[in-house]
């Protein structure tokens, strides 16, 4: 079904047929290559199974749950920044396994084990996406935080206005990262960070978490910690492997599940009206599904298109390297 020009479809039809409603925190990869809908806590082959077990928590962890230590992050605005937080991805898995190759610490912990949780499990339990913002402004709520954590700051006469701003204010601080405009490197954006603000960490239930990665070698003993709720886990031993188009096939098929039942069901009742509006919501679905399958083979065969141009440019540069290394010899 080739995708119709705008002009060619009415709103109507692309209602119907093309509109993408899947909620914001659920997209995948399939409707768009740069959303997931787990956030990922990446770390390291020695810390996954403490973390797993509930240890460096200060207070008991019951068994079936696991800790997450809050921290401050990497990056500390000049040492003033002192807000403790667990840090999260909500990058594709796919693109995870670029963190080691841009920061050396990442790559010296072999930061290639994660723990996924479901985005909207982490939003309705307070996760949030940081916010980036120049230097100046980061620096001058750093300043006002401090000054009211300190010296019990009154931003306005007036009370509730002051309650206001001051809530606003603390709410917003542990959220808060430097734009580094002018930095070399221009920042971490790439990092596409969550952070779960609570100072004291996060308990999650091992029934919470949705995806494991870590090498083959490693996922026996982490199922032997997570016991029978490895059943609802996705184990995957490489960030490029997790089958995004699997998922969204799963998914798609417990709804189109239901819509089949109600159509049995009205069958059964002999509600002709009703039968065939079920049928035609059925219809509908599956051509959305059809048109977002369809849309995201043609970004992978664009990919796919590219590969052979990735090759070749390998093979020249490992030419021109051992040609260089066979000089400096």
């Amino acid at each position: 079904m080739p995708l119709p020009t705008s002009r060619q479809i009415d709103w109507s039809e692309w209602s119907k047929n093309y509109k993408i409603d899947t909620p914001t925190f659920q997209l995948t990869p399939i409707e768009k290559p740069d959303m997931s809908p787990f956030l990922i806590h990446m770390t390291g082959e020695n810390a996954i199974k403490s973390v797993l077990q509930g240890k460096g928590s200060t207070t008991e962890i019951s068994e079936g749950f696991g800790y997450l230590q809050a921290n401050i992050p990497e990056y500390n605005s000049g040492g003033t920044f002192d807000a403790k937080v667990v840090c999260f991805s909500e990058s594709p898995t796919f693109a995870l396994d670029f963190f080691r190759y841009r920061n050396f610490e990442r790559w010296k912990a072999n930061q290639s084990f994660g723990i996924g949780f479901d985005k909207s499990v982490m939003v309705a339990i307070g996760a949030r996406p940081v916010i980036y913002v120049q230097d100046d402004v980061l620096k001058n709520v750093h300043y006002l935080v401090h000054r009211i954590k300190d010296d019990d700051l009154v931003i306005s006469p007036e009370i509730d206005v002051n309650s206001k701003v001051v809530n606003t204010l603390v709410t917003i601080y542990p959220l808060l990262y430097p734009l580094l405009e002018n930095h070399p490197s221009q920042g971490f954006m790439w990092e596409r960070e969550w952070r779960y603000t609570n100072p004291g960490g996060l308990v999650f239930s091992h029934k919470d978490i949705r995806i494991i990665c870590c090498p083959p070698d490693e996922e026996q003993g982490i199922r032997d910690i997570l016991g029978n709720e490895t059943n609802q886990i996705a184990f995957v031993h490489t960030w490029q492997e997790y089958d995004d188009v699997t998922d969204y096939l799963r998914r798609q098929e417990y709804e189109w599940g239901e819509k089949r039942a109600k159509y049995e069901e009205s069958k059964q009742e002999s509600r002709a009206d009703e039968t065939k509006q079920h049928l035609a919501n059925l219809i509908q679905q599956y051509t959305l599904a059809y048109n977002s399958l369809d849309s995201f083979g043609m970004f992978i065969s664009t990919i796919s298109q590219e590969m052979d141009k990735v090759a070749m440019q390998k093979e020249i540069l490992s030419k021109e390297i051992n040609e260089l290394t066979t000089q400096l010899q």
